[in-house]
């Protein structure tokens, strides 16, 4: 009975990703996407990723796919990128697109073994009155030796 509850507290705990941050467990690679991806993502949501990788290691962070709603410094929707206390970026849009400011296929490095994403999108997806469905992000990671 006691794992009955168990399993009822921690499966929406496992699946339910509501905002917050998410730890990643240390790995020397992998990949980090906005929810649902590669469907449209959520509004009203904000969640910072935390990409650790083992000591002695440095994050390489490169963007595979990118397709944020566009604005002028990418106040709406945006990814922002962080490492040893440092902001790297903020971009949204995707690449041609008059407005934002798209990562392109820029790799992104830590000093240390942490880097992190933090993903905000705001109440809506519109252009012109039309309902825009953004794709969101999908970004590969790997660790890189200090030597």
């Amino acid at each position: 009975m006691a794992r009955v509850w168990l399993l009822y507290l921690l499966v929406p705990a496992l699946f339910c990703r509501a905002g917050g941050s998410i730890p990643i467990p240390q790995k020397l690679f992998g990949e980090v996407t906005s929810p649902l991806f590669p469907k449209p993502y959520p509004n009203s949501f904000e969640t910072t990723t935390v990409i650790t990788v083992p000591t002695g290691y440095r994050v390489k962070l490169v963007f595979q796919h990118f397709d944020l709603e566009p604005s002028e410094g990418c106040f709406y929707d945006y990814v922002k990128i962080s490492a040893d206390k440092k902001n790297l970026g903020r971009f949204c849009g995707q690449l041609g697109s008059p407005l934002g400011n798209p990562p392109g296929k820029k790799e992104f490095m830590s000093q240390g073994n942490k880097m992190l994403l933090t993903f905000h999108t705001d109440f809506s997806n519109e252009e012109n009155g039309t309902i825009m469905f953004y794709k969101g992000f999908l970004a590969y990671y790997q660790a890189v030796g200090l030597w």
